[in-house]
């Protein structure tokens, strides 16, 4: 939906007169020095000089009009005989001003005797005194609006007028998946507005952003939540690579209902300042995160670099405070290596836009090392873009599908391998509670179609598929907008998927269950490499 003074400058004024006037005017000769200037042109005031005693008025020819005085300005229409212009008489010994070169000379009238001021200077003096009235009047009310009446801003808000939460009420609509009620969710929203005004809350802004949260979040949807302006800025930067904030990643503990840190970027504030995996949330600069939105707690987690965020976490059964200060942070999305010889080993840290193709060079440069079999690590892994989950596991599978979905009022949709494949060697996919979304899908189609092995955790159980729907507040409400579903035609949404050796994560100890699934991963690679089949033995580590 999309959202748009006339000024007028003032008049021309002009004198009139009869049209005997005019005519005797007209016969007058070309103006000459002493004459009065033609209408519309407005000559330089006259010069003042000593008074001296008046001369003896010229004597007129018989029959005549009798001349005006001096310093009078002879009515417009008056009739004087040809060659006798009326002139301004100048003291005696004095000149008249000189004229500049081109230009025609005019004698003007001064103030009369009693110093009354010229018409035109009189317009002009009443138009500035206007100008300035109006200015102070326009000042005066900007101040009595400010402060009489702005208390009233809140009470006169309307959410439903709003053009944002008409926007949304019609994404939701058209766009949501689930079933819902229409009532329920825009009383909640309407509820909302209600107690923030009652709380004293007078900002339209503010009244806005309550109502919007309230009536995309009567949609109980833990993926599905109202961003806004300043949240929404602040997950394109996210989307591009880097922004500014602590350097760890977070999932929800579904157990505490807060957020807990899933991994630390090196060399990142959070490492530095002794943050560590499985740390669970309590608060962000004193507001608790339970029940919080998860992107909510993030984008108030990061901040301009170089300010400060107070967080409170749980670890165990002890409270540990940090003050971190933001530096910029460049998000890694993929590394590679070769490990004990020949085993390549490529890790995604996300699904970002070309992802696919850095693991497609990796692979063939991998290969041609001398790597004997890969393993795709994509333990916490929140996922990314749909089309690179397609993308990633075309480098692996030649042809068939990977997965389908399907949105609202729509047919079913499957995205197929899209063919070239890099690689035909053994393959193994590292997997944990980390693991979500784009990270299920490559993972499940891998699995589902019998190209790879999956060693681990069971996964977050994210199926389904979000979109940012824009606002015309510069906020968005991001939707849950369709199911996928794996090869064989599961959802894993709220399931997950259970890996095919699976490696028991240890309590409070992440580096040691890492370290353990990594050599899991390693001991099913080399069975599979050397033709035998992949280990079924469930790895059980010590609490």
């Amino acid at each position: 939906m999309n959202n748009q003074s006339n000024n007028e400058g003032p008049g021309h004024v002009e004198g009139q007169g009869s049209e005997q006037g005019q005519q005797a005017l007209n016969q007058q000769p070309a103006p000459s020095q002493g004459q009065v200037p033609p209408e519309g042109q407005v000559p330089p005031p006259p010069p003042q000089y000593p008074q001296e005693p008046a001369q003896s008025p010229q004597a007129q020819p018989p029959g005549g009009p009798p001349p005006p005085p001096t310093g009078a300005v002879p009515p417009q229409g008056a009739q004087y005989p040809p060659g006798q212009p009326y002139q301004q008489s100048y003291p005696s010994g004095a000149q008249q001003p000189p004229v500049a070169p081109g230009a025609q000379a005019y004698d003007l009238p001064a103030l009369d005797n009693g110093g009354k001021m010229s018409r035109r200077n009189k317009i002009i003096l009443s138009t500035v005194i206007v100008l300035v009235v109006l200015g102070l009047l326009v000042g005066v009310g900007f101040v009595v609006d400010r402060v009489l009446f702005s208390g009233n801003q809140g009470a006169a808000f309307n959410l439903e007028a709003s053009p944002s939460y008409q926007d949304a009420l019609f994404d939701i609509k058209h766009y949501y998946y689930k079933d819902y009620s229409e009532a329920k969710i825009t009383a909640a929203a309407s509820l909302a507005v209600e107690k923030a005004k009652k709380k004293g809350v007078k900002s339209a802004t503010e009244l806005l952003d309550t109502g919007l949260t309230a009536l995309v979040g009567a949609l109980k949807d833990a993926h599905t939540n109202y961003l806004s302006p300043q949240e929404n800025k602040r997950l394109s930067e996210d989307l591009s690579g880097s922004f500014d904030g602590v350097g760890f990643t977070l999932r929800e503990d579904k157990a505490t209902k807060r957020p807990k840190v899933v991994t630390i970027i090196k060399g990142s504030p959070s490492e530095k300042a002794g943050v560590k995996p499985n740390d669970i949330i309590m608060s962000v600069d004193g507001k608790d995160t339970k029940g919080e939105a998860l992107d909510a707690v993030v984008l108030r987690i990061r901040g301009k670099a170089g300010t400060k965020v107070k967080l409170v976490v749980q670890r165990g059964g002890k409270t540990v405070n940090f003050n971190i200060t933001r530096e910029k942070i460049s998000i890694p999305d993929f590394e590679s290596e070769m490990q004990d010889g020949d085993i390549g080993v490529l890790k995604l840290y996300e699904f970002n836009s070309g992802v696919s193709d850095k693991l497609r060079a990796a692979v063939n440069d991998l290969q041609a090392k001398g790597a004997k079999g890969f393993i795709l690590d994509l333990r916490n892994d929140p996922g990314g873009l749909l089309d690179e989950a397609v993308k990633v596991s075309s480098v692996f599978i030649d042809s068939g599908p990977i997965v389908s979905y399907q949105t609202k009022g729509e047919k079913k949709v499957t995205e197929d391998a899209q063919g070239g494949a890099a690689t035909n060697l053994p393959l193994v996919v590292l997997t944990n509670g980390g693991s979500a979304s784009s990270s299920e899908i490559t993972a499940g189609a891998l699995k589902d179609r019998g190209r790879a092995t999956l060693v681990g955790s069971k996964t977050y159980g994210k199926g389904s598929v979000q979109k940012v729907f824009e606002l015309e507040n510069n906020g968005a409400a991001k939707l849950t907008i369709a199911l996928y579903y794996l090869p064989n035609g599961e959802s894993i949404d709220g399931k997950g998927i259970q890996p095919d050796a699976p490696v028991t994560e240890i309590k409070d100890n992440p580096e040691a269950t890492d370290k353990a699934q990594m050599n899991e991963a390693k001991k099913v690679l080399n069975n599979l490499i050397q033709g035998k089949p992949p280990t079924s033995e469930i790895i059980q580590l010590a609490a």
